[in-house]
């Protein structure tokens, strides 16, 4: 199969995904919501990024734009935030199963145009969601959470091959 390593990287993507979102499905939404020192004032709002760039990009992909209204108008609790996060990532996974990566994305974002594959917009979103993973990480710790995944791609191998 031609996407076979963009649909392994999608499969590693939710694992790593879920494996915050059990952690984090634990913690008091208190400290979720609380504010410190990082790239997105609190862990919460990190996830809103994540979830975003899911979305929006997966939305781009199949030509709706960029609609992340659900997100912007979100009014749920921190355990239904990683739920629908949760669902995106296996959306964003279905698409990358189910398309040919190699079509090309046109689209114009400030005033540019641009046409991008497929199979790197993916590439993208998964390693945007690796990036700011680390991210949660730090913040985790600074919070004094010790229940930390570990969501490297040689963890996820070693429990799957």
């Amino acid at each position: 199969m031609r996407n076979q390593s963009y649909v392994d990287f999608a499969i590693y993507n939710i694992w790593a995904n879920n494996k915050f979102i059990d952690a984090l499905s634990n913690i008091n939404e208190e400290l979720l919501n609380q504010k410190i020192e990082a790239s997105f004032p609190s862990i919460i709002k990190t996830i809103s990024h994540l979830w975003m760039a899911e979305m929006g990009w997966l939305s781009r992909l199949q030509d709706k734009g960029w609609e992340v209204s659900e997100i912007t108008n979100f009014s749920g609790n921190a355990k239904e935030q990683l739920k629908s996060w949760q669902k995106t990532s296996a959306a964003f996974k279905s698409f990358v199963e189910n398309q040919d990566l190699e079509q090309k994305l046109h689209f114009d974002h400030k005033g540019k145009s641009y046409s991008i594959p497929f199979r790197e917009i993916a590439q993208t979103v998964f390693t945007h969601g690796s990036y700011h993973r680390g991210q949660l990480v730090m913040m985790m710790r600074q919070l004094g959470i010790t229940n930390i995944p570990k969501t490297d791609y040689i963890e996820w191998v070693r429990q799957n091959v």
